[in-house]
């Protein structure tokens, strides 16, 4: 049986009366014998920490006081009665309280009449409690102490949790500040890192439109000034030719004629001996044919020279692109020989541009034409696809030729630069067309891979 608590009356200092906003400190009264509970009750009537009074709740067993701490989270401390409905209900109790619960804050004090089977200082050492007390040794005094010193440690531990909570707070912050401020660093060197590539991209293609002036001004003289010989020497080769078919034609009636006497043939044989006349007139055909291929290939190179001085000349006009621009393109395409079943090419709509309508065929016209050629002598399909976007017309040309070597892709645009055999190409093609798209304010871009193909992108403004 519990023995009853022994109150001795010690003076006290008298507290200032608390406010009544104030918060209670919640107190858990824990055991089995109501007699506690009212003497409790009466002793505790008056106690005051920091001013705040005691707010007293009463369990009578173990699952009483499991359902309360279980339902409440403001109780600061519990006197806990050991021996309850079995002799170790008290520390099933604590036991419950702590690992269960997880409840580490609640200060535990026990409180028991008899002694236990366990020494004190092992039942400390076991069970997470805060202190040990016998109820005949717990004077009223002694009782003040021990929930003075135990609301003070309770105190000290919500402040340590506050304090570790609003430091918790403050890392969150903080890593939230860093990682929002590495998230702006990122930002801005991303925005150099681009605006660094956009001045890259225009300084080559100021570059770029530099050589292509400075060619251009330099084609503009060169197709002038050649222009007129090359008629002459054209003109003048089809005169020696003619002059060289007719003396061969002379020179075997001659030779052949039946009525010449013996002493002129001997004098006509001496004459082909020493000059080598018909071997020279045999062999005059592949010399003409060979300086009419060579003037053919000056003209050419002149003809696609003279190009970089019309796209300065050309007045722009406002035409429908698919057929006053395509339809023309694929037309010279198939006078040229080419099967006009091999551009695969999607619906478009009729589309007003502003353009120099010749030249821009020009320049269709030129990579179609390698888009064909890249596959040998054996031609196959290509793709031809047009698109509006951004308020310019997109024009894709592909095929899956033999593809461009990456040592080369960078060089494709200069003048003369050609990967095809040089004797039937000026290797100016590529050098016009994006000089073309560059007079109508658009781009040429090109894209390759050795055995993949090449798509050619050329973007000219609608308006």
């Amino acid at each position: 049986m519990n023995q009853p608590l022994s109150f001795l009356r010690p003076s006290e200092p008298q507290e200032a009366e608390p406010k009544s906003n104030v918060p209670p400190w919640v107190v858990l009264v824990v055991d089995d014998d109501p007699e506690i509970h009212g003497v409790t009750k009466l002793v505790l009537a008056g106690y005051r920490f920091e001013l705040r009074p005691l707010q007293l709740l009463h369990a009578y067993s173990k699952a009483e006081a499991i359902e309360m701490m279980s339902a409440r989270e403001d109780i600061a401390l519990i006197l806990l009665d050991v021996i309850m409905e079995t002799e170790e209900a008290g520390l099933e109790c604590v036991q419950y309280i702590r690992e269960q619960l997880g409840n580490s804050k609640v200060r535990i004090v026990l409180r028991t009449g008899q002694p236990g089977s366990i020494p004190e200082h092992e039942l400390m050492l076991r069970y997470d409690i805060n202190d040990y007390k016998h109820k005949t040794d717990l004077t009223k005094s002694r009782l003040f102490t021990t929930l003075t010193s135990s609301l003070r440690s309770y105190k000290d531990i919500l402040r340590l949790q506050s304090l570790s909570q609003e430091l918790s707070a403050l890392n969150d912050g903080l890593e939230q500040k860093v990682q929002q401020r590495t998230q702006e660093l990122e930002s801005s060197n991303q925005a150099l890192r681009d605006a660094y590539q956009r001045i890259e991209q225009q300084q080559q293609a100021l570059i770029q439109s530099e050589k292509l002036a400075s060619v251009g001004q330099l084609a503009a003289g060169v197709a002038h000034e050649i222009n007129n010989p090359l008629g002459y020497l054209k003109g003048n080769l089809e005169f020696v030719q003619g002059t060289l078919v007719k003396l061969s034609k002379a020179w075997q009636q001659m030779a052949n004629e039946p009525s010449l006497t013996p002493e002129c043939a001997a004098a006509l044989a001496q004459l082909e001996q020493s000059y080598q006349l018909n071997w020279a007139l045999s062999e005059s055909d592949d010399v003409m044919a060979e300086m009419h291929t060579g003037l053919d290939r000056i003209q050419a190179i002149v003809k696609e020279l003279s190009v970089f001085f019309e796209t300065n000349q050309t007045q722009f006009q406002q035409v429908d692109f698919a057929s006053q621009v395509l339809d023309a393109v694929l037309m010279n395409l198939q006078l040229a020989g080419v099967d006009p079943t091999l551009i695969k090419r999607n619906e478009i709509q009729p589309l007003e541009i502003t353009c120099a309508p010749a030249l821009l065929e020009h320049a269709i016209f030129c990579l179609l034409q390698n888009a064909l050629e890249s596959f040998g002598r054996q031609r196959q399909a290509v793709e031809l696809h047009t698109a509006v976007t951004n308020n310019s017309l997109q024009i894709t040309i592909s095929d899956r030729g033999a593809g461009i070597a990456n040592d080369d892709i960078h060089r494709i645009f200069d003048p003369f630069f050609t990967t095809k055999a040089s004797g039937n190409h000026a290797g100016l093609g590529l050098t016009v067309a994006t000089n073309i798209v560059k007079a109508h304010g658009g781009d040429l871009h090109i894209r390759s891979s050795i055995g993949e193909g090449t798509t050619s992108v050329l973007e000219i403004p609608i308006s």
